[in-house]
């Protein structure tokens, strides 16, 4: 062994020992420290506001919890994060502690795509990530509707859990990543075998679209209609279009 290997393993065996008198340094004095503040961050990228900095406190305080006053050594950061992730609207949440006696959350939201009104159930809203979640007393967010017998199905706890709901998701998202769609849809009336029918915000026309499958072709029949048909026959000519069948575009 020649004298270079042997720095390199002094070097590497110092490091490590800094390292762990540096953390059992950080345990002791967090050991000593008492919470001194609950410090809240939540991700508003996309103007969501269902949970506020006093909905999380209270999550961490509720059943007479102590968070502030308590030992930072005492809090169970992975139990504080589970405790968060039960509300519906947190899609996840990060905790840790800082040097000052702060304990810091992280919350990311979930973010509602769409809204489900029905006439049996109550109003709920679809996430991105296709749960169903309820609505809030504090906020309202503007997205599109989804009516007709289908929401008030009562076993809809999830979209996931289903091939409708799996196809209906799929055809939210496609509406919603596409800016022209997005602004023009404003509400979609599903059966209860999945068959849906679309309304949009500018023209009178109720769109005949079918199952929620070959979501693209629809849509580049359904651009034809609006850019070719309606300028040349006006855009109040057709009460109702037809986009189910392949190949074709039914004008009524």
């Amino acid at each position: 062994m020649n004298n270079l290997n042997i720095k390199h393993i002094a070097l590497a065996l110092t490091t490590i020992l800094f390292l762990l008198v540096s953390i059992g340094f950080v345990d002791k004095y967090q050991g000593d420290l008492t919470c001194r503040s609950i410090v809240v961050n939540i991700d508003n990228q996309f103007e969501n506001y269902f949970v506020n900095e006093k909905d999380v406190v209270n999550l961490l305080t509720s059943g007479g919890n102590m968070i502030v006053g308590a030992r930072m050594d005492e809090l169970e950061l992975q139990q504080i994060e589970s405790r968060l992730e039960d509300h519906k609207f947190v899609r996840n949440a990060e905790a840790y502690k800082d040097l000052k006696g702060n304990l810091i959350i992280n919350i990311d939201q979930s973010r509602p795509v769409a809204r489900m009104m029905g006439k049996k159930m109550p109003d709920r809203y679809i996430s991105a990530r296709g749960e169903v979640l309820p609505t809030s007393r504090s906020f309202t967010t503007r997205v599109m509707l989804i009516t007709g017998p289908w929401p008030d199905n009562p076993g809809l706890l999830n979209m996931n859990d289903t091939e409708t709901g799996k196809a209906v998701l799929r055809l939210i998202k496609y509406i919603n990543d596409d800016p022209f769609w997005k602004s023009q849809i404003a509400e979609m009336y599903i059966e209860k075998h999945g068959e849906v029918t679309i309304y949009t915000q500018v023209s009178k026309q109720r769109v005949e679209f079918g199952q929620p499958e070959n979501i693209e072709n629809k849509f580049r029949k359904l651009k034809i209609f609006y850019k070719k048909i309606l300028p040349t026959k006006g855009w109040n000519s057709y009460k109702k279009v037809n986009i189910k069948y392949n190949n074709q575009i039914v004008c009524e």
